[in-house]
């Protein structure tokens, strides 16, 4: 009953190398599950080509929406929190505060 240290060194050695075998095998099939996803995830998507002229719509898009003011001239009565004061906003073109003045008669 009683086995030599030689034994169960040997007995140690071979778990421990079993042990290794079977993760790295576990390791290697789940990179290869991970891979096998990624590739048909990849060609299953629904994004179009690039093709050249889809880069030229973008482009053109890009484009379009630079020419608008980078920064408004009232953020505050755009967002619908105070009321515009410009002329062109006003009937009358009077500038204020957003209420008109009484007549002086």
């Amino acid at each position: 009953m009683n086995a030599s240290p030689i034994e169960t060194q040997q007995d140690v050695r071979h778990e421990r190398q079993t042990r290794i075998r079977v993760g790295a095998t576990g390791l290697a099939f789940i990179v290869l599950v991970v891979l096998l996803a990624a590739t048909f995830s990849g060609t299953a998507s629904n994004e179009p080509e690039l093709t050249p002229e889809a880069m030229a719509e973008d482009a053109a898009s890009e484009t379009a929406e630079a020419e608008v003011p980078a920064e408004p001239q009232e953020p505050l009565a755009e967002i619908g929190v105070m009321p515009t004061t410009t002329p062109e906003a006003e009937p009358g073109g009077q500038q204020g505060g957003g209420e008109a003045a009484p007549d002086p008669e």
